[in-house]
């Protein structure tokens, strides 16, 4: 799939071009795109993006909520050449850093009890987790995937 910029480009088609170029990227359906930045020269077009993810945390140090599932945001670009047409993208994945912060985060809220971790097909009362301190808590969707949740806002 070729992409080509119109000859009438403006930083405000970004967002389509970015969708145009989903299969190019290979990043999941259910990613959300967001347009950074949009750099325009002589010799050229750089579209920034930032890009949500799913990523299952999966270290085994994390016990029982190895395998949860939480959103992570990661970055990538596109460049034109001066006449429109595609030529590099990048992607980074999110960082192995901030994933590893994120999962010794996310263990020390649940070994001082404050998330809490729902049972299969439990119903959860946000107001009796907020009786009870608990700011978050994790339950299985409807494909079994472990997904932390804010139990109020």
């Amino acid at each position: 799939m070729d992409i080509v910029l119109p000859k009438d480009f403006a930083a405000e088609d970004a967002a389509q071009i970015l969708d145009e170029a989903r299969d190019i990227l290979d990043l999941p359906p259910d990613s959300e795109l967001h347009v950074e930045n949009v750099a325009q020269t002589q010799h050229g077009t750089r579209i920034d993006f930032a890009y949500t993810v799913a990523v299952a945390l999966d270290a085994v140090d994390l016990g029982e909520i190895a395998g949860l599932r939480v959103e992570v945001s990661a970055h990538g670009d596109l460049k034109f050449d001066a006449h429109g047409a595609l030529i590099a993208c990048e992607i980074e994945p999110a960082d192995p850093r901030q994933l590893r912060a994120l999962s010794d985060h996310l263990s020390k809220l649940v070994a001082n009890g404050q998330i809490y971790i729902a049972q299969a097909g439990e119903e959860i009362d946000p107001a009796k987790l907020h009786a009870q301190g608990k700011e978050w808590y994790i339950i299985q969707d409807e494909h079994g995937n472990k997904c932390l949740r804010r139990a109020w806002i």
